[in-house]
């Protein structure tokens, strides 16, 4: 009796405690409204709201259904002590297909002083008169280049074709803050689906995912399903305080795990690069089979990896076939005739292949300097591994993975996660029965049927490896990172080829983004467009220390490849990397050194100068922490850091210097706050270390 009593008043104290911490939302969710739009089998003109059936609650739950003649709506509210976990699951009544959008809405009433965050920092007053705040990216299979082999011009065949309703939010959560509550709420990062995050002044705070059922979804006939995280933050910080408390619903997702850390040298050789040490090598994208002349006798690479203690990672790129052809007008038949495909490689393209909203393959034409013609079809295959038969798993576990673990790899590369074959499409019904995950559609169609992303099928095989890798204390590496998050979870490292080019590839859009989503684990870049500008080539080399200084401040580790991924390689050409050797020796430990201290989403720093941008390194709980500052413009700037010294437990300091070009710093500390006054040049980052 006693211990019955005992567990009582824990779970009491914890619905209190839960109560006290997600209050806001509380009041949120008991008018939590659900409106659905239809796409097949005939679109709706507009979103049309589903009548509530039934609402139960107790202390731990609240469950709302809805409905009309054609599905039902589930939530069910669990409530936490830290947060709200919202589970959606959408039933078709009927047993024929079902596209829609199912739009889930959270009224705030009377909310006043209400800003909406669209970056961790650009955050607006809300204006009643504006209909939508939202931060969306355009979402379309991609048009190829050169061609496509499965269609007459490149609007058929599917490419061009929305993905959903053709938009998806840029973050997977979204901050929304009065002056006293910070309201967030978020996707799982463990289901991939298309979905949008917004704020409607006029309704309230918007869940839309683009969704659709078939009875053929072995795993959930005729339902589709999605989960929120409803949490609350401190609103000073607004999207950076709603980052904070995001990593903390699934821990898992962000943990970093990678011990030691560094640049990235794609295929070439350790040992055959002179004085290799100087540069801070970590990861190592190569494979089983290649071998390092530079040593004697020489050794496989993974090998000669693990002697110099940098990381090896096997290649692959499972997401696609990618054959050779000599004739760059070869037509359909040829490019998926026996003559090309045969073997093996036949046996798994032809039950994993994915099919377009026509029946046929998805075939592009691609140009290929890596390949001896310069030419190549590019087959999209369906990932999942739980395809009955030989699959593109066993394929690439067989030929690729399993050898270079014999071997000792420290873990799988995959390659080009975001470039053509994530956008796609698989309407092939034969593959529904293995789907993990919700199925959408293309709202492009005039008839709209569901279909399995492309993206979540590729995310279920990078699940299973990464399993796989971290029971045997291995990791995984990613390639080709762009905006959609949820690989994000997977990942033990993320690299992306950089063009110095375009501005918004090295955008502070779009750094922070790789920032927010990768928390702390490593962040690595290959410079391919842009690496043969003057900037890179001749001296003063100015470019290298604009690159350098930029990655500095992320905390984000700066190396070369090749300007077309094939010709001309950066690390093959030691008159090159002899030029950058300079910059790597003074830039990469700082790097480590910040690195290795953690990324913090809120600084609890402010900067006089509204121009310059400012991250902090290093816990609360640090003996040191970091903070660096960086001013994107061209001209010389001044600013006053000001540093909360009590939410850093800093009681006192015993030094504060600058550590590029190291210099002591002045520096001032007044009750609870630290002032130092610095300039920072035009396209440099400053350093910051305080010394407790």
């Amino acid at each position: 009796m006693k211990n019955t009593i005992g567990i009582v008043l824990v779970l009491i104290a914890t619905v209190v405690s839960a109560n006290a911490q997600v209050g806001g939302w509380m009041k949120v969710v008991e008018n939590t409204q659900v409106a659905v739009r239809y796409y097949s089998p005939l679109k709706s003109g507009s979103f049309e709201m589903l009548h509530e059936k039934r609402s139960d609650a107790n202390h731990y739950r609240i469950v709302k259904q809805y409905g009309d003649s054609r599905m039902n709506v589930k939530l069910t509210f669990e409530k936490y002590k830290s947060h709200i976990e919202l589970f959606g699951e959408a039933v078709n009544l009927g047993n024929r297909n079902l596209c829609f959008t199912l739009k889930v809405i959270f009224p705030l009433k009377r909310a006043r002083n209400v800003t909406w965050s669209y970056e961790l920092d650009s955050t607006v007053a809300v204006r009643p008169g504006k209909r939508i705040y939202c931060n969306y990216v355009k979402t379309q299979s991609v048009v190829p280049n050169h061609g496509s082999f499965n269609a007459e011009s490149d609007d058929n065949g599917g490419y061009g074709d929305n993905l959903g309703t053709g938009e998806m939010s840029y973050y997977p959560l979204a901050a929304l803050s009065t002056r006293s509550i910070g309201y967030g709420w978020g996707v799982s990062m463990g289901i991939p689906l298309v979905f949008r995050l917004a704020y409607e002044p006029a309704s309230g705070m918007i869940s839309e995912f683009d969704l659709a059922t078939s009875p053929k979804t072995y795993n959930f006939p005729n339902r589709a399903f999605f989960k929120l995280f409803l949490f609350q933050y401190n609103p000073a910080w607004h999207m950076r305080a709603a980052f904070k408390e995001y990593y903390k619903l699934e821990p898992k997702y962000f943990e970093r795990r990678v011990t030691r850390e560094g640049i990235w040298l794609p295929f070439t050789p350790l040992y055959e690069i002179n004085g290799w040490k100087d540069f801070g090598f970590a990861f190592h994208e190569t494979d089983w089979s290649t071998r390092d002349r530079g040593l004697t006798p020489p050794r496989s690479t993974i090998s000669a990896d693990s002697l110099a203690h940098v990381f090896s990672f096997q290649y692959t790129d499972p997401w696609e076939i990618e054959l050779p052809i000599t004739k760059r007008d070869s037509t359909y038949a040829q490019v998926t005739g026996q003559d090309i495909i045969h073997g093996e490689m036949a046996k798994y393209l032809w039950n994993c292949a994915a099919r377009d909203k026509d029946g046929r393959l998805i075939a592009r034409r691609l140009k290929t300097p890596w390949n001896n013609t310069g030419w190549a079809v590019s087959l999209n295959v369906n990932a999942d591994p739980d395809i009955k038969g030989f699959n593109t798993y066993d394929f690439v576990y067989r030929r690729q993975i399993y050898p270079a673990l014999r071997r000792g790899a420290d873990g799988v590369y995959f390659d080009c996660l975001e470039w053509y074959w994530q956008y796609d499409l698989d309407y092939d019904t034969t593959h529904f029965s293995y789907a993990n995950y919700p199925l959408t559609f293309s709202s492009s169609l005039n008839d709209p049927r569901p279909a399995l992303w492309s993206y979540a099928e590729d995310y279920k095989m990078i699940r299973k490896i990464a399993d796989e890798m971290h029971i045997q204390g291995k990791y995984v590496m990613g390639n080709g990172y762009g905006w959609i998050p949820f690989e994000a979870g997977q990942l033990d490292l993320f690299g992306s080829e950089l063009n110095w080019d375009s501005k918004v590839a090295t955008g502070m859009k779009r750094l922070q983004f790789y920032r927010a989503l990768s928390d702390q684990k490593p962040v690595v870049f290959l410079l391919n467009g842009g690496m043969d500008n003057k900037g890179f080539t001749d001296p003063p080399y100015k470019s290298y220390d604009n690159y350098f200084e930029k990655m500095l401040f992320f905390g984000f580790f700066p190396s070369f490849f090749s300007v077309n991924s094939s010709d001309n390689v950066y690390w093959t050409d030691s008159a090159k990397y002899d030029e950058g050797r300079p910059f790597f020796k003074e830039f990469i430990p700082l790097i480590k050194r910040i690195s290795k201290a953690g990324w913090q989403p809120i600084t609890y720093a402010r900067l006089s100068n509204k121009a310059l941008s400012i991250e902090r390194f290093g816990s609360s709980k640090s003996s040191t922490i970091y903070f660096t500052v960086y001013n994107p413009t061209d001209i010389e700037s001044q600013t006053t850091v000001t540093i909360d010294a009590r939410e850093l437990n800093i009681k006192r300091l015993s030094g504060v210097r600058g550590l590029v070009k190291e210099s002591a710093l002045r520096y001032s500390k007044r009750g609870n706050s630290i002032e130092i006054q610095i300039g920072v040049s035009g396209k440099s980052t400053r350093l910051i270390e305080l010394i407790k």
